[in-house]
């Protein structure tokens, strides 16, 4: 039987990533001359980065953990931005109008994708980027192509400002927390994502399970959609597929996020997962020009998660193997 790991062991496993890389960027920072690393106005910046990476790789995370690759979240959230921004800006910019519009145009249109991936009996891939492309579609032919502006709009860029930011991110660990721990359709998805005929053939209803699944990864976008909105100018997609990317560059901390699953459960571990790489962002960008800050903080992102993964993997790697043997000779010995 298996030993139960113990608080101190999980404590100091979910939390040893971030603070090792909070101090590589501190001593990186002040070496530099920037002394403002770990400052609470640093903080207050980071936290609206954490925030819509951590909420993206929620909505992410929850499909590809259960063996699905989504493309069409990235145009989901842009299209609800588009919806959600210009009905509550013509209603008085009314922020509780702005949060439920996005929280329930993400889950409608999520929704959608599960019917026709359902029902339409096509490969995921085939039916996300299918639905991507469709939605992508609408956004130049609604209000005229002009997308949505909601920088200088300062009641409802709110949810991308300290301290309500906070807000959505809370809402987003709670509901995939409930979905994974406390619904039938979190618990029956992982038998399918490992068995998908073994889990069919005990009685799972996959149809029914997969369009719950969205639902619920659409109440998360639409959660991210509330603090991603008014970050830039959203415009309408004229090149296909242009959603893709910017909703992908937020898969890093999914992959952090598994690996940390075992001390801190997959929720907690993307978000330390996200808090991570946002530090070394922040760091690289702080001493090096923005331009240059962003590329190589990019290219050492998928150097750090390659060597992540390497390290971590239960698949194999030779590190994992050769830690596998030390267990077992300790093991013997006692």
């Amino acid at each position: 039987m298996k030993k139960k790991m113990s608080v101190p062991k999980r404590i100091a496993g979910t939390l040893a990533l971030p603070v090792l890389m909070f101090l590589v960027m501190a001593v990186f920072c002040n070496v530099n001359g920037v002394t403002y690393f770990g400052t609470v106005a640093m903080w207050r910046t980071l936290v609206v980065n954490i925030a819509v990476s951590c909420t993206c790789a929620l909505g992410i995370g929850l499909q590809f953990n259960n063996g699905r690759f989504d493309f069409s979240g990235g145009a989901i959230m842009l299209l609800s931005a588009i919806i959600a921004g210009n009905v509550a800006r013509n209603s008085g910019n009314s922020i509780v109008l702005f949060a439920v519009l996005c929280l329930v145009s993400c889950t409608v249109l999520s929704i959608l994708v599960a019917v026709l991936y359902a029902y339409g009996r096509l490969p995921v891939a085939v039916s996300t980027i299918t639905i991507a492309l469709l939605y992508e579609a609408v956004t130049p032919l609604i209000y005229n192509g002009a997308g949505i502006n909601l920088i200088a709009n300062m009641e409802l860029k709110r949810f991308s400002q300290f301290p309500l930011v906070l807000i959505p991110l809370v809402l987003a660990l709670f509901v995939y927390i409930f979905y994974k721990r406390y619904t039938v359709t979190g618990k029956q998805s992982a038998l399918l994502a490992n068995n998908q005929g073994a889990a069919v053939n005990i009685g799972i209803n996959e149809k029914k399970n997969v369009i719950l699944s969205y639902a619920f990864s659409g109440l998360i976008f639409g959660c991210a959609t509330m603090i991603w909105t008014s970050q830039t100018i959203k415009s309408a997609s004229f090149s296909s597929l242009s959603t893709v990317g910017d909703l992908f560059t937020n898969i890093l901390p999914v992959f952090i996020g598994l690996a940390l699953a075992g001390f801190c459960g997959e929720a907690v571990g993307t978000l330390m997962g996200a808090l991570t790489l946002s530090m070394m962002s922040y760091g690289l960008q702080a001493v090096l020009s923005a331009e240059m800050g962003s590329a190589i903080s990019m290219v050492l992102m998928g150097v750090f998660i390659f060597v992540f993964n390497v390290i971590t993997t239960p698949y194999g790697s030779v590190i994992t193997k050769w830690y596998q043997n030390m267990k077992r000779k300790k093991a013997l010995n006692v």
